[in-house]
C-alpha cells in the first residue's frame, strides 16, 4: 500500500520544499516515489526537479495536474504543501497522511509560527505528526528539541544543519548530495530524517 508523507507548516520559509525534496530523493532509492507540489503559484519543487541531471530518484508533478498514471505503482508519495496553510488544512492533511512532517527553524519567529501550527493539531487530537528542526546553528536545535519534548510535542531526533550550499544546489537543479561537500552533509542529515520517517509509517 502506498505511503503518503506530507510536509507542511502554517509559516513559510521554514524549509518545507527542501525537506520534501530530500525525503523523496532518499525514498526514491528504495521504491517508486512521486513528489506532489501543491503550491500552484511558485511550484518550487517541480522547478528544482527540472533540468538534465540524471541522478534524481523520483518524479515531481503539480498536485493539481497529477494523473492516475503518475501515481500508479508508487510505494511512496511525498506532498509538498503550499505556503500559508490554515490549521484546518493541516488537520485534514494529517488525517489523510501516514505522517505529517512539520519543519521549523530554531529561531524566535519560526518557533512562534510553530506554536500556531501545532495548536489546531493538538486541539484535534492529531498524533501522526513529527516536528523536524532544520537550518540548525550551534546548539539552538538541540535546545528547541528538548523544550518541545518537555511540552509533549513529538519531535524527530535528527536535526538538519544550516548551509548556504542548499540554495546553490537548488540553483543548479541537483539534489543536495550532488552539489558539494557542504550540501552533502545536509543530505546525510536528511538520510537520518528519512529513516526516522520510515520507522513511523511502516
Amino acid at each position: 500500500m502506498v505511503k503518503l508523507i506530507s510536509v507542511g507548516n502554517k509559516k513559510g520559509g521554514v524549509g518545507k520544499t527542501t525537506t520534501a525534496m530530500q525525503i523523496a530523493q532518499v525514498l526514491g532509492k528504495q521504491g517508486k516515489t512521486l513528489l506532489l507540489d501543491a503550491d500552484e503559484e511558485l511550484q518550487c519543487a517541480v522547478s528544482w526537479r527540472t533540468g538534465d541531471f540524471d541522478g534524481w530518484s523520483f518524479q515531481a508533478r503539480n498536485y493539481h495536474q497529477a494523473s492516475e498514471n503518475d501515481t500508479a505503482g508508487c510505494e511512496y508519495i511525498v506532498l509538498d504543501t503550499k505556503g500559508g496553510e490554515t490549521g484546518g488544512d493541516l488537520v485534514k492533511l494529517a488525517q489523510e497522511s501516514d505522517l505529517l512532517v512539520i519543519p521549523t527553524k530554531p529561531d524566535g519567529l519560526s518557533a512562534d509560527g510553530l506554536l500556531a501550527t501545532l495548536h489546531d493539531l493538538i486541539e484535534s487530537g492529531i498524533e501522526n505528526y513529527r516536528v523536524l528542526i532544520v537550518a540548525n546553528e550551534g546548539t539552538r536545535g538541540e535546545e528547541l528539541r528538548e523544550a518541545l519534548i518537555a511540552q509533549g510535542v513529538p519531535v524527530l531526533n535528527a536535526i538538519v544543519r544550516k548551509s548556504v550550499a542548499v540554495g546553490d544546489a537548488v540553483a543548479q537543479r541537483v539534489p543536495l548530495e550532488a552539489h558539494n561537500r557542504y550540501s552533502k552533509g545536509v543530505a546525510l542529515d536528511y538520510n537520518a530524517v528519512t529513516r526516522e520517517v520510515l520507522s513511523h509509517v511502516k
